[in-house]
């Protein structure tokens, strides 16, 4: 049975926490357009970022409003903890119309209960460009309007021990997942066949509990001599001597990520390879040991770069990012630029990823920070992995 993930004290929490954001931004109202803002603030859970909707937080209102396409209105009444009352509907007869849109009526929705100018609206989401920000001001008076992207984020890097216990349940998923992975990588084998076992253990979860969906639950597995695109899935092929696989995924509970990486030598992994490992492991060891409250997301970058940069090997792309609901939550980056402070609860994917024209690699924990410092949610082993 569809239910909130979470008690209606811990969203309101969350609430509470925004207003008191949007009170120091003189923001009356907040539009909450991405889809995994929504479901931090309410539950809500109906994968439809594809059209028009929104979360509306006025800052006189304990509670937010959701605003949705008329049938995703049943989707809402199950998985938020919302009263029926506070979750609104437009009608069908909007969409996929080239004469209606959808933000004429959510703009009357939204007028009918604030009416204040000071409005902060989410200008990064991805129904929200220039045509919707004209129909809507059709409606609202938006000459005052804000942006307010990365206003939720930044409530989404503390986690809650509700939140936690979640990602560490995904944490024993993904670990069963990856071995489930790693165990299919054979001659030939085909690579397709290997994504269905990751997939359905990703799925299937434990005897405690299962998988939840995602937008991201794919896994990423590109197969090489050596494997250097990032973000590729699996392709027709079977699997020879000789080749790696660098696996990335993610399990899910209620929405709620932990991600792991690491790669799998399919024969000898050639000397390069080996060292290409040593580092990447080494640096992931010392950006880790470093990762304690009151340290700068620069600083654990800083202490990744004086170990593995001597070792010769070319790495541009950020060592980890903030991870929770959907996988990255936006809140920090794990590079030399980012002054956040580290503080207890946070939870960060801690990803070293080589993916140059003569080298590939990935090795990733996801991590949260405790009193002492930092706790991986993976048990598996660091070794390098290699399959006969």
């Amino acid at each position: 049975m569809l239910m909130p993930a979470f008690g209606p004290e811990e969203y309101r929490k969350r609430t509470a926490r925004l207003r008191q954001q949007m009170a120091e931004f003189c923001t009356d109202a907040l539009l909450v357009l991405n889809e995994s803002n929504m479901n931090y603030l309410t539950g809500y859970d109906g994968y439809s970022e594809y059209v028009p909707q929104l979360a509306l937080v006025c800052q006189d209102e304990e509670d937010p409003w959701l605003i949705l396409r008329e049938m995703d209105v049943a989707c809402a009444t199950t998985t938020s903890y919302l009263p029926q009352s506070r979750i609104l509907g437009y009608p069908e007869r909007y969409i996929g119309s080239n004469q209606r849109t959808p933000w004429q009526p959510i703009g009357d929705m939204i007028r009918e209960r604030t009416k204040s100018s000071r409005i902060g609206i989410e200008l990064s989401a991805k129904v929200y460009g220039i045509k919707a920000h004209a129909a809507l001001g059709k409606s609202l008076d938006l000459a005052r309007s804000s942006d307010a992207d990365g206003m939720i984020s930044k409530l989404k890097l503390l986690k809650s021990p509700a939140e936690l216990a979640y990602m560490e349940q995904a944490g024993k998923i993904v670990d069963r997942a990856m071995q489930v992975g790693r165990l299919g990588v054979a001659v030939g084998a085909r690579h397709c066949d290997v994504a269905a076992s990751i997939t359905h253990a990703l799925i299937t979860g434990t005897p405690e509990f299962p998988g939840g969906p995602s937008r991201i639950l794919f896994p990423t597995m590109p197969v090489g001599s050596p494997a250097t695109a990032p973000h590729i899935k699996w392709a027709d092929g079977r699997y020879a001597k000789g080749c790696q696989t660098n696996f990335e995924i993610g399990a899910f509970r209620y929405r709620y990520c932990c991600a792991l990486s690491r790669t799998v030598f399919l024969g000898e992994p050639p000397a390069r390879s080996r060292h290409v490992h040593q580092a990447a492991v080494d640096g992931f060891q010392a950006a880790f040991e470093t990762m304690r409250p009151g340290v700068t997301c620069g600083d654990v970058e800083r202490a990744f770069r004086r170990t593995f940069n001597p070792r010769g090997v070319r790495k541009e792309s950020r060592i980890g990012y903030s991870i929770g609901i959907d996988w990255p939550d936006g809140g920090a980056s794990l590079q030399d630029d980012d002054q956040t402070i580290i503080q207890p609860n946070m939870a960060f994917h801690l990803i070293i990823g080589v993916w140059e024209k003569g080298d590939g690699y990935v090795f990733s924990e996801t991590v949260r920070l405790a009193d002492d410092g930092a706790k991986s949610l993976s048990s598996l082993p660091r070794d390098l992995l290699v399959n006969a």
